[in-house]
Order: C-alpha cells, then sequence, then structure tokens
C-alpha cells in the first residue's frame, strides 16, 4: 500500500513540472511577439511624413478631388523662411533748410534741457597743525641753575661716610641737601618737562624733571600743592614748586631742597653740574 502512493506521488510531481514549464514557454513567446510587433512599427515610422505643409484631412469621397487641386511638385520644394521685419525706427524732427514761405513761421526747437549745476562739495578745511612744545635738551657744556639759593648742608659723597643728624649715624649719601625756608620757590635746573610727580618718606613731595640727554633730576621736599604736571614743559629757572617741611627721615637737616641727578642712570653729584653762584640771579 506504501509502495502505490508513492508512485502516485511522483506521477503527479512529474505533470506539474511539465505544466509550469509549458507555462512559461507560452509566456516567452508571447513578449517576443509583442516586442518584434513594437519593433516593425517603430522602424517604419517616418517623421517627415508629418512635417508635409499642406496635408489636410479629407473625407474618402473627397480625395479625388483634393488630389486634382495639390501641385505634388510643391512637396519637394525647399521651404523658404520669411525675412524678418526691421524695427520701426523713430524719426527726428528735421530742420526746414529753405527760406521760409511768407506768412510762415520756422519751428522752434528748444535745446535740450542742461543737467542741474551740483552743488560743489566744500573741502574740509585742513585742521591747524598741534604745535608740539619741545626744549633744548641738557649737553656736558650746559650747567644746572641752583633750585634755590642756599647752603649745601648735606653733600653728595658715595665713598666717604658723613654724618645724618636725622638717622645719628655716619652713612653716604646720593643726593644733595639745600638749605631754604619754608614757602620758598623752587626752580627748575633747566628746560625740560615733567616725567613724575609724587611723594614718598626719603624725598617727600617731589618732581621728577627729564631734562633731555638721558638727565633726570628729581627736587624733593616740596609743599603738598604742586605747580606743575606729569607732560608739562617747564623752562630754566621756572617754578615748579615750594619748599615744604621736610620727611620723616629729613627732618633733624630743617627746611631744605632734596636735590638728586641720574645721567644715563648713573648717579651724578649734583654739585659739579650746578653753575656758579653768582649766575643764579
Amino acid at each position: 500500500m506504501k509502495n502505490k502512493t508513492n508512485v502516485e506521488d511522483s506521477i503527479f510531481r512529474k505533470k506539474g513540472f511539465f505544466i509550469a514549464l509549458y507555462s512559461c514557454l507560452g509566456a516567452v513567446a508571447v513578449l517576443a511577439f509583442v516586442v518584434t510587433f513594437v519593433t516593425n512599427n517603430q522602424s517604419n515610422y517616418d517623421p517627415q511624413a508629418y512635417e508635409q505643409e499642406d496635408l489636410l484631412q479629407v473625407a474618402a469621397d473627397q480625395v479625388d478631388g483634393y488630389l486634382a487641386n495639390v501641385d505634388p511638385e510643391a512637396w519637394f520644394r525647399p521651404r523658404q523662411t520669411p525675412a524678418p521685419t526691421p524695427p520701426p525706427q523713430e524719426t527726428q524732427p528735421q530742420r526746414p533748410t529753405g527760406p521760409p514761405e511768407d506768412n510762415q513761421t520756422m519751428p522752434e526747437i528748444s535745446p535740450p534741457p542742461s543737467p542741474a549745476p551740483t552743488p560743489e562739495a566744500e573741502a574740509p578745511a585742513e585742521p591747524d597743525p598741534v604745535r608740539v612744545e619741545t626744549f633744548e635738551p641738557f649737553t656736558g657744556d650746559d650747567s644746572l641753575a641752583w633750585p634755590v639759593n642756599g647752603e649745601v648742608i648735606m653733600p653728595f659723597s658715595l665713598t666717604a661716610l658723613i654724618f645724618d643728624p636725622t638717622l645719628d649715624q655716619f652713612r653716604t649719601n646720593d643726593n644733595l641737601l639745600i638749605s631754604a625756608e619754608e614757602g620758598d620757590q623752587v626752580h627748575a635746573g633747566a628746560d625740560g618737562r615733567v616725567v613724575s610727580v609724587g611723594r614718598n618718606v626719603v624725598r617727600g613731595n617731589y618732581v621728577v624733571i627729564d631734562h633731555g640727554d638721558g638727565l633726570l633730576v628729581t627736587y624733593g621736599q616740596l609743599q603738598d600743592d604742586a605747580i606743575v604736571s606729569v607732560g608739562q614743559i617747564v623752562r630754566t629757572n621756572q617754578v615748579i614748586g615750594n619748599v615744604g617741611l621736610p620727611s620723616i627721615f629729613g627732618y633733624e637737616n630743617g627746611t631744605h631742597v632734596h636735590m638728586h641727578v641720574t645721567w644715563d642712570e648713573e648717579l651724578v653729584d649734583p654739585y659739579e653740574l650746578l653753575m656758579a653762584r653768582d649766575s643764579y640771579e
């Protein structure tokens, strides 16, 4: 029983296989026929047949009459393209050339309007040149004016020890102390520019002036109210301040002017640069 069933299943399987195969072959044949038909139609298509100028749609009973009125040679003549029409030109009014007839006036032709004059732009006024105040720099041939007319109460000394009554000891001294009365005017030793105004415990209120060529002079022990300001140009013997009370480090020396000088950052004895006493006046 089992063998019979297997034989029948194999027979049906073979039949199903052949049915599927014949169906595929039929579909391929139909597709080949359709492709051949479309290709033949496209090869017979003539695009020039639809470009005939006198093609008309007529009824079947009017074909003979239509062919009798159509010139067959016209189909083979080259098509003529119409020449382009030139654009219309503007006509300009013409002035009569001959003499005017009696009672005939010449037409007036107005000149073209002239462009409106444009106002000339005013040139900006040139700014006045800024006057920069300068001074003649100090040289080795020059001398400094005395800041006050007083006696030297403590000389400059970097090697020998000098007694300092305020500190109650001997020490070196890098400045020059010139005695003066409180309120006396202090004068600039030469032309220069104020570079610093300040206060400390050693010099008290002070003004530093750059006299040029690397020469810096500090005038100390001044009153609180500064007469000059940083950046100001001063001239020789110009008042730069007044003598004030001495600072805590110079109190025992009495009222005086503290004078400190450097030239190219080297300490210099102010007394060597001060002019003779009789030229101070």
